[in-house]
């Protein structure tokens, strides 16, 4: 064989080398280069759930005590954050309320008691430079944590897709993310979220909500006495009457009759549980730090999901908040799709 040909074949034999690791490195980074990241931030005072009473003198301590506390998310906060090379820059959002003053005077003048906590409100996407000044003054106060999951591009394809859906307009004037509640959950058709449903949701669009995530989650009978407002006849509850409550209601019962189920899941129990991890040495839930934030890491990029294009569905139970939204905010004001 001559020198020539010879020296062609060692330089084509690198260059397939070459093409085949940048191959290899690109496969790599359609895992690697995808993140979901779900940051927490606690309240600022914490909260005691055993019982309507204790839940609502913590709510008020952590009140008043913060009340002078710039840049606060009063019952805690979660947001999100999607990097992927299908963005031309990371997408930084999270559902929030829309105005203080509607939930004031939900409770001041028309007294709805624990009902604020499933009331829809008027909401709103979270814009990036908001978010972004938030997270820096919570990690200032050592009050943030996160959790990053790595996910594939397919993954990462169904979240933008997912956000542009719950952004768009369902008719004329409303859409999903206008509106703020703790009864909402946002893969259900029509609805809105609450700031940590609305990061748990993409989890579960994805089918990457473990069964850890049921340690963030609480689940409250609150008696029917205790709400307030017009998903229960107008009524107006007294402070009196959730202070001498000092259990959260018992027994079977009916829903929606004899009490609401409130499930949330809880921004101070995530902060809390994920510094713990931060501790331990788990294999799954590594500890991660990122411009000095403690969090932890978790790679989920292997799971597969059913892909479909519905990304929405429909609730089988009723709920009295849900209800009384479809009925006065959604169908009522418009043609429903």
């Amino acid at each position: 064989m001559k020198k020539t040909q010879y020296s062609n074949l060692i330089l084509l034999a690198i260059l397939i080398f070459y093409c085949q690791a940048a191959f290899t490195q690109s496969s790599k980074s359609n895992n690697t280069d995808n993140e979901l990241t779900l940051y927490v931030m606690p309240t600022l005072i914490p909260l005691n759930w055993d019982s309507p009473a204790s839940l609502y003198k913590s709510m008020k301590n952590c009140y008043f005590k913060t009340i002078g506390v710039k840049d606060n998310y009063l019952l805690g906060h979660v947001v999100i954050k999607l990097s992927s090379p299908l963005l031309s820059k990371p997408l930084i959002t999270g559902q929030t309320a829309a105005s203080a003053v509607e939930k004031v005077d939900l409770v001041l003048k028309e007294k709805v008691g624990f009902g604020i906590l499933g009331t829809p409100l008027k909401g709103k996407l979270e814009s990036e430079e908001h978010i972004k000044h938030r997270l820096n003054i919570y990690a200032e106060r050592k009050k943030l944590s996160f959790i990053k999951y790595k996910i594939n591009e397919k993954a990462a394809q169904r979240i933008i897709e997912f956000i542009g859906k719950y952004s768009q307009k369902m008719n004329d004037k409303y859409a999903p993310c206008d509106f703020y509640g703790g009864a909402f959950w946002p893969l259900y058709n029509k609805e809105g979220a609450s700031c940590s449903s609305f990061g748990i949701a993409l989890l579960e669009l994805i089918n990457a909500l473990n069964d850890e995530a049921k340690d963030w989650k609480l689940t409250k009978k609150i008696p029917m006495k205790l709400i307030g407002g017009e998903t229960n006849n107008n009524k107006k509850i007294k402070n009196q009457t959730i202070l001498k409550t000092n259990k959260w209601y018992e027994g079977d019962g009916i829903k929606n009759i004899d009490f609401y189920e409130y499930n949330v899941y809880e921004p101070s129990i995530m902060y809390d549980w994920i510094l713990a991890k931060t501790t331990q040495n788990d294999s799954k839930y590594k500890s991660y730090t990122e411009n000095n934030i403690a969090g932890v890491i978790v790679d989920v990029s292997h799971i597969d999901f059913f892909e479909s294009s519905d990304f929405f569905k429909q609730r089988t139970e009723s709920d009295i908040f849900i209800d009384h939204y479809i009925k006065t905010k959604v169908e009522i004001n418009s043609e429903t799709n």
